[in-house]
């Protein structure tokens, strides 16, 4: 299950306007989360990670990869829900631990009870 392929992924942007219209949001430090639920029986994924957060094309690939592995290995107990994560403040693999905590923070509300 732990899996991150096409159909997991919002890639139109009618998809991502979706999401945006929904205007549920969560806010945290580093992150801002938009989601809406979904008709699918799994969850999908949009990222954003802007120059104005980070110049260098090296430290934005790095935090959408961090984005994209813990959607992979969280996203099991989710249900259907869109998530659209855009990134607020910088962070590099020093913070690992503080941006895990805060994306699980941000995605409890999703799990559901077995």
């Amino acid at each position: 299950m732990n899996c991150f392929t096409k159909e997991h992924r919002l890639r139109k942007a009618d998809e991502f306007s979706s999401v945006f219209a929904f205007r549920k949001v969560r806010v945290g430090k580093y992150f801002k989360l938009h989601y809406m639920p979904n008709s699918f029986e799994h969850s999908r994924l949009g990222f954003m990670v802007s120059k104005k957060v980070a110049k260098r094309a090296n430290q934005r690939n790095y935090m959408k990869r961090f984005i994209r592995e813990f959607f992979r290995t969280s996203q099991s107990g989710w249900g259907g829900v869109d998530l659209i994560v855009r990134v607020q403040k910088k962070f590099t693999q020093n913070e690992w631990l503080l941006v895990t905590d805060e994306l699980k923070s941000l995605t409890k509300q999703f799990i559901k009870p077995c």
